[in-house]
C-alpha cells in the first residue's frame, strides 16, 4: 500500500477499520483480525518502523542499541555503520525491490528537521552516561 502511494496514516485507518490487530495485539492474542472491540490499535509510528525493518526481507540486524554500563543499564543508540547485519537468515515475506522502493519513498516524504535556534552552549554539554553531545542517549531523557 505504501509503495502504491498510500500514506502511513491512511494505512493505519484501513487496518483499524478492518479490525486487524497491531503487532502487540497479535502477540498477546495470537489472532490477526478481531471483530470485537479491542485495545490493540495501529498507529503511524508502528507502520513507519515496519517499513524500515529489514527482518521482512530476510535480514537480521543486531547491535542497534547498547548498554552504557552493566551497573547503570542505560541504553544508547548505535550508529548504523556499527550495526551487525546478516543477510538472508530466513525467508523473506517482502520482495527486496519493493522494500527498497519503500525506503526511497520514505526518505523523500520524511520531514526535514530545521534547527530553529543555535543555542549558545550547544556542543559544550554532554550526557554523563554516554558522553554524547546530542540527545541520542535513550535513557538519559527519563
Amino acid at each position: 500500500m505504501y509503495v502504491n502511494g498510500t500514506g502511513s496514516k491512511l494505512i493505519v485507518e484501513y487496518l483499524n477499520k478492518n479490525h486487524y490487530l497491531s503487532p502487540s495485539g497479535y502477540r498477546n492474542t495470537g489472532i490477526i483480525q478481531n471483530e470485537n472491540k479491542s485495545n490493540y490499535f495501529w498507529n503511524a509510528t508502528t507502520i513507519c518502523d515496519m517499513l524500515k525493518n529489514e527482518v521482512y526481507i530476510g535480514n537480521t540486524v543486531q547491535n542497534k542499541v547498547s548498554v552504557v554500563s552493566y551497573k547503570v543499564k542505560k541504553l544508547r543508540k548505535v550508529e548504523k555503520e556499527r550495526h551487525i547485519r546478516v543477510n538472508n537468515t530466513h525467508e523473506a515475506i517482502i520482495d527486496k525491490n519493493v522494500f527498497e522502493k519503500a525506503q526511497i519513498i520514505h526518505r523523500e516524504r520524511a520531514k526535514k528537521v530545521v534547527k530553529q535556534y543555535d543555542y549558545l552552549l550547544r556542543g559544550l554539554i554532554y550526557c554523563k552516561h554516554c558522553r554524547l553531545a546530542n540527545a541520542n542517549c535513550i535513557k538519559s531523557k527519563s
